[in-house]
């Protein structure tokens, strides 16, 4: 039987630290897993700062109705790395405000990474949730074992993803129709 961990995060505690000690030592931020978790590709543009949301109207009024109905939360200023919509300090749960809940899997990513890194920070266990924007309804975001063993593959795939020079190959998905990296695909 192995001994009892001397935080409250039990047995993950090893994983959530491996996931902190990734996701500090290359520099990584939620965006990325939501963006790797739809399109290696996608995460590579990103990850090199080629954007081109700035040319897509859907993005351009996401921004403005993500600042309009859910302004950011000023408790999260000073996290470095660490960027949610809003914290619930008293209940240990962070929240990411969306405009939809589609790409649910891949809009988790980036929360359940937020919940990750204040789990290292704090050794306790929080929750995470996605909020749809207009609405007061909240997603739940699963977070167990395998959830964070998948972050931490997540994390070291797009450490070796950094190193690359070269944009992954394009290769046509569901996605492509809505992402405002498709001019650099060749799908538009």
């Amino acid at each position: 039987m192995a001994p009892l961990s001397s935080t409250e995060l039990g047995d993950w505690e090893e994983l959530v630290y491996r996931f902190r000690d990734l996701a500090e030592n290359f520099h990584l931020h939620g965006l990325l897993f939501q963006h790797l978790e739809l399109c290696e590709r996608r995460a590579w543009f990103h990850m090199n700062r080629i954007d081109y949301a700035h040319l897509d109207e859907r993005m351009r009024l996401g921004a403005v109705s993500h600042e309009i109905h859910r302004p950011r939360d000023h408790s999260v200023t000073g996290l470095i790395g660490v960027a949610p919509d809003r914290i619930d300090w008293e209940y240990r749960k962070v929240i990411e405000a969306k405009g939809s809940a589609g790409a649910r899997e891949a809009v988790s990513m980036q929360t359940r990474f937020y919940a990750l890194l204040l789990m290292a920070a704090t050794g306790q266990r929080w929750s995470a949730a996605n909020e749809i924007i207009g609405g007061r309804k909240q997603l739940p975001v699963a977070i167990e074992r395998h959830h964070i063993q998948d972050m931490v593959d997540m994390a070291e795939q797009l450490a070796v993803l950094a190193e690359s020079n070269l944009a992954p190959p394009a290769s046509k998905k569901a996605v492509c129709k809505s992402c405002s990296y498709r001019y650099l695909c060749g799908f538009e």
